[in-house]
């Protein structure tokens, strides 16, 4: 299936608030709307994705989520692994499944704001 941006932004917009609850129920804090952001939206350095490099939302969450996977299985010692310690906090957050589809839905936003596609 395709996603368009009109069905992300509904999905998005219709679950946010669902999603910072869940969040924070699985982090055991308080999760506002930055701090979200920061958890999962800047990690495209840390997973090696280029958001450019891609055509499609589906090609984009397909690369960050293996970058997700290897950041995950690098960090033998997430205590001291400053750079991919967040790995461990995204992978609790992807075990859930209602997060791990808004997360996906997220990433479709993501790219549709940043490529500018309609």
């Amino acid at each position: 299936m395709t996603m368009d941006r009109k069905t992300v932004e509904k999905y998005f917009k219709d679950n946010k608030e669902n999603a910072l609850k869940k969040t924070g129920e699985i982090l055991k804090e308080e999760t506002t709307w930055s701090s979200f952001n920061g958890t999962v939206g800047g990690k495209n350095r840390t997973y090696g994705v280029e958001l450019e490099e891609h055509d499609t939302p589906e090609s984009y969450i397909e690369a960050w989520m293996k970058g997700h996977k290897r950041a995950y299985y690098s960090d033998d010692n997430p205590s001291y692994n400053k750079f991919n310690r967040s790995s461990h906090t995204v992978h609790a957050l992807l075990q859930d499944d209602f997060l791990k589809e808004f997360i996906v839905i997220f990433l479709a936003r993501t790219y549709f704001n940043n490529k500018k596609v309609s």
